[in-house]
């Protein structure tokens, strides 16, 4: 189970592209915070809103991985907190796709900002693998019981846990479960 954004796609880097063209004056600094400026929080979920978030591009190695994994019989399962537009969610879900063809056996869209602890609970002491980049949601896998995987960044790279295991990209991860 998976993450998508900051983890299977660059949502950051888009995202300060879109500010760039349309807010210069504006800039993130850690994705996984909405605390920083109220209209960052209002930004960010407009932005969720918009056509931009159907051209997302792959985080470093996940489209050459991904598939790695399906290939080995795993069921790959993605978790987003996006919103509720059905038109985000349906370009969203292309997105997706159009990188990685066939790989997710499924991609559920939560409320945005929504903390992922209830969806994961679905998955409770099943031992699967979980990969995350917000630190709350990582420690929500370990809490459920889950390999638990934490994508670094230079938002998150201060945290630790003994039951998160920090990496860099997806062959990371691939060497240690396949």
């Amino acid at each position: 189970m998976t993450d998508i954004d900051g983890v299977v796609l660059d949502w950051s880097g888009h995202f300060n592209r879109y500010l760039k063209q349309h807010h210069p004056e504006l800039e993130l600094m850690d994705p996984t915070q909405f605390d920083q400026k109220q209209q960052i929080g209002q930004l960010i979920e407009g932005f969720n809103k918009t056509a931009w978030i159907g051209f997302l591009q792959p985080l470093r190695d996940a489209a050459d991985v991904l598939p790695q994994f399906k290939k080995q019989g795993w069921t790959v399962i993605a978790c987003t907190s996006m919103g509720s537009d059905q038109y985000a969610n349906s370009l969203r879900k292309m997105n997706i796709e159009n990188h990685f063809p066939n790989v997710f056996d499924r991609v559920d869209i939560i409320p945005f900002m929504e903390p992922k602890h209830e969806w994961l609970s679905q998955y409770k002491g099943s031992g699967a693998t979980w990969v995350e980049d917000k630190w709350s949601n990582a420690l929500a896998g370990v809490d459920q019981g889950l390999n638990t995987y934490l994508m670094r960044h230079e938002y998150n790279a201060y945290a630790d846990n003994n039951n998160v295991k920090k990496v860099d990209n997806w062959q990371q991860i691939a060497g240690q479960v396949l």
